[in-house]
């Protein structure tokens, strides 16, 4: 990497983080984790108009309108590369896959219906460290609110979320928090609606 292409880590103070954290994130953090792990257990299903693969390297290539399915989770691209190869400190098989699109997107449903979306013009996904990096351009949309940056890394397994800028620019935060508000109240809703349906026997008496 060159030096043109230097990126600048953004520092935000503890205080900061926390404000966003709670503001954008409250109900990927309560969700995620199970809606991760049961999307991880599913198969992967890779669409495309073309394919071609490469055994003695173990590369995996996808071109025109490449669609990703594993559970919730979809990715969408002009280009996708899987790459094989063994962990060096597991030495077990670990699957890399590299997209590329104008812009690519990876999209994953949460346990209350709601879409985490993450999109860039490269997106690197590895399923065995729950890892999602989107890089160029890069965009994190959840109800309504935004964090955009050269790149952003978000883990899906333990809901950390790290932004970081190119060289003379910044990481750009657009909070929404009366969508997120409504959210969380709908959510908690629903979830009390199931309970006193259950106390009350009406599930299954239709």
């Amino acid at each position: 990497m060159n030096a043109l292409y230097i990126k600048k880590i953004m520092i935000l103070n503890l205080n900061l983080i926390t404000k966003i954290f709670v503001l954008i994130f409250p109900i990927i953090f309560l969700t995620s984790a199970n809606a991760t792990k049961d999307d991880i257990a599913q198969q992967i299903t890779i669409k495309s108009k073309s394919q071609s693969a490469d055994l003695k390297n173990k590369i995996a290539s996808y071109l025109d309108n490449v669609n990703i399915t594993q559970g919730s989770i979809t990715i969408t691209a002009d280009l996708v590369q899987v790459f094989s190869q063994n962990n060096i400190a597991s030495d077990k098989p670990e699957d890399t896959y590299f997209a590329k699109g104008k812009p690519a997107t990876f999209e994953q449903q949460l346990e209350d219906g709601t879409l985490i979306i993450l999109q860039a013009d490269e997106i690197t996904y590895k399923p065995a460290s729950f890892t999602i990096t989107v890089s160029g351009n890069a965009l994190v949309k959840q109800a309504g609110s935004e964090v955009s940056g050269n790149e952003i890394i978000y883990n899906i397994l333990n809901e950390k979320l790290e932004a970081q800028s190119a060289e003379n620019q910044s990481v750009t935060t657009i909070l929404q928090p009366g969508a997120l508000k409504k959210q969380k109240a709908a959510y908690q809703q629903s979830k009390e609606s199931k309970v006193q349906k259950i106390k009350t026997g009406d599930i299954g008496d239709k």
